[in-house]
């Protein structure tokens, strides 16, 4: 650097010991002193007024018993190295000097501002109000911060300046948003690292500092300091912790792996742990590849802002799932917003690994949730997309999936009970069967009373005979039409059964009966007890249908009061069953409801019962 020339002369009033100055020099004084704006360990900073240019300004110097020439010396190379880093984010100096009493001035900007570490540690700070009142913005307010310590940084090492004590008191916040790295009072030039010295704040220090030997210091030095100063920001401490000056000093000399909690953005924890660095080598080059890790990080503020709101969700969630006596109302919604908050997240920046990591946590959750409710197929599906072997979920799922599959065979086997015992399957077909017979009695009714045949002895053996076969062929006929529709279930396979084998056992009878000579009054007596027989055991298929049993009963009754009537008997007789049969199937498929395995009905169905899948009864 530059050689600098001799130290003027600046008037100075105001200010205790400027008795050596003449009264005229001190009412002549450009700076007058008006007040103490804070004080270090070695000088203090006044407020002072220059009157030539009607401003304001700060003036560093030295207190009285730390004035020696080594102190003094300190100053003038921190004022001469401030004055030629001319830097945006570097108090500026106006002027250095000695005062009437020889004293070392420095005169500088004054900073109408807070120093970082009030705003550090005072979240209800007024300047907060200003800078970010949205607790959530905060981080990025000091990740702004701090890259402009950063430029500051950059530029004092391109031209061989190393700060050393790099910590948010030394930084400077301005009431309009100015950031100044201030105190360059230890600061190192590159061409003068000979020798050795013990310099820093403790709690910041890196490990090539505690050592004391010049040479070890370069730029390397200061991007430990504001991995530091950003690990500070992220727990609210330090890194070198102590309880006195040894311990701290030992914990900078061989420092720990620091470790963070869930709430520090893993992206951050990775540039502030290599910025930590033990080995100097291990850590970012330079101020400028520090600031480039940040801005990378900074220009996907919004990505991150998403990802710290969902993992304040997702830890709800799991607090919810935790507790087994919280409600879980709205847990879907909250768990799809979530997932959808991460994924966005993710779209906005791919190298977002919190949001990825939250992500697969918020999908176990979700996969959990589903396999507490039973559902195999959206845990299934959580889990194909949560993308990674998980040998406990896996088998969690499996074993869902095997209930699952258990129960909806099981649900099968209910619908087909169901569907077999389903009185609407094929009614049509039956309708027409059953009004198919009651035509035929009809007709055989009418047939008997106008021809005389009610009288027993009208008919012979045959006749009844033929009568039979013409119910049996008609029951026939209906089968070779409609038997897929009457045989679609195992209700309409046992009806139909026992109406033909009912038919073609009085058929069977009366030709065994015509054949050995058997009176037809006698035979068609026996075919009431037949039929009465044949309609109770039908009270196993549909229990009213037993009903049907009550006119033979009242039949064979009037048989034995009136047996030369049994031909007309008998037609009246098998009407009444018919008609009672009629009426019993209508009240059961009135009483007949949609169990829980049926389907619903579909719109615009009231009224009627849905046909189970496969269903012919409209044929």
């Amino acid at each position: 650097m530059a050689s600098v020339g001799p130290l003027p002369r600046i008037a100075l009033s105001g200010l205790e010991g400027a008795r050596a100055a003449t009264p005229d020099a001190i009412t002549s004084a450009d700076l007058e002193i008006l007040g103490l704006l804070g004080e270090g360990g070695m000088g203090r900073v006044h407020l002072a007024r220059q009157r030539s240019l009607g401003r304001e300004v700060a003036i560093k110097m030295l207190k009285d018993e730390v004035g020696d020439a080594h102190a003094t010396e300190m100053l003038r190379v921190e004022a001469t190295i401030m004055g030629r880093l001319e830097h945006p984010n570097v108090v500026p100096v106006h002027a250095v000097g000695l005062d009437g009493a020889g004293r070392l001035l420095l005169v500088m900007k004054r900073i109408d501002g807070a120093p970082w570490r009030d705003l550090l540690r005072d979240s209800h700070h007024p300047r907060w109000q200003e800078l970010a009142p949205r607790v959530e913005d905060r981080l990025d307010v000091h990740l702004s911060v701090l890259v402009s310590v950063a430029n500051a940084l950059e530029f004092a090492h391109r031209r061989g300046v190393i700060h050393r004590d790099v910590k948010p008191e030394n930084v400077l916040l301005g009431s309009h948003g100015e950031v100044y790295l201030a105190d360059w009072g230890v600061a190192l030039r590159t061409d003068e690292r000979s020798g050795q010295d013990l310099v820093g704040t403790p709690a910041y220090m890196a490990p090539e500092m505690v050592a004391g030997l010049r040479s070890k210091i370069d730029a390397r030095t200061d991007v430990f300091l504001m991995g530091a100063t950003l690990h500070e920001i992220l727990t609210g401490a330090p890194p070198n912790q102590g309880a006195t000056l040894q311990s701290a000093l030992l914990a900078a000399f061989d420092p720990e792996p620091k470790i963070y909690d869930a709430s520090v953005p893993s992206e951050l924890a990775a540039i502030a742990l290599r910025a930590m660095a033990k080995d100097p080598d291990a850590r970012f080059a330079s101020a400028l590849e520090f600031r480039r890790a940040l801005d990378e990080l900074r220009n996907h503020r919004g990505s991150i802002a998403l990802t710290r709101t969902a993992r304040a969700e997702l830890t709800a969630l799991e607090a919810i799932f935790a507790d087994a006596a919280a409600s879980h109302e709205g847990v879907d919604r909250k768990l799809t917003e979530c997932r959808f908050a991460l994924s966005s997240a993710l779209r906005d920046w791919t190298g977002n690994e919190d949001a990825r990591r939250a992500l697969r946590s918020c999908l176990r959750l979700a996969i959990r949730h589903e396999v507490t409710r039973e559902n195999a197929a959206a845990a299934r599906s959580l889990f194909k997309e949560l993308g990674e072997d998980d040998a406990e979920l896996s088998a969690e799922i499996a074993t869902l999936e095997e209930k699952t599959r258990a129960r909806e065979g099981e649900l099968a086997r209910l619908r087909s009970l169901d569907a077999d015992s389903d009185l609407w399957v094929g009614v049509r077909a039956r309708v027409f069967m059953f009004g198919t017979l009651m035509l035929i009695g009809i007709a055989m009714t009418v047939f008997v009373w106008v021809s005389g045949a009610g009288q027993s002895t009208a008919l012979g053996p045959w006749d009844v005979v033929r009568f039979g076969a013409i119910v049996f062929g008609a029951l026939c006929l209906v089968l070779v039409f409609f038997g897929r529709t009457l045989l679609a279930n195992a209700m309409g396979r046992r009806i139909t059964a026992l109406f033909m084998l009912a038919t073609g056992g009085l058929l069977v009878h009366r030709i065994l009966a015509a054949e050995n000579g058997i009176a037809p009054a006698v035979t068609l007596s026996m075919d009431l007890v037949v039929l009465g027989v044949a309609a109770a055991a039908s009270s196993t298929v549909i229990p009213r249908a037993g009903l049907s049993a009550l006119p033979p009963l009242i039949a064979i009754g009037l048989v034995l009061a009136y047996p030369d009537r049994v031909p007309m008997i008998f037609s009246v007789t098998t009407l009444a069953m018919m008609g009672t049969v009629m009426v019993v199937g209508w009240m059961e498929l009135r009483a007949r409801k949609p169990s829980i395995v049926t389907a619903k009905a579909p719109a615009g169905s009231a009224g009627r019962r849905p046909p189970p899948v496969g269903d012919t009864r409209n044929n």
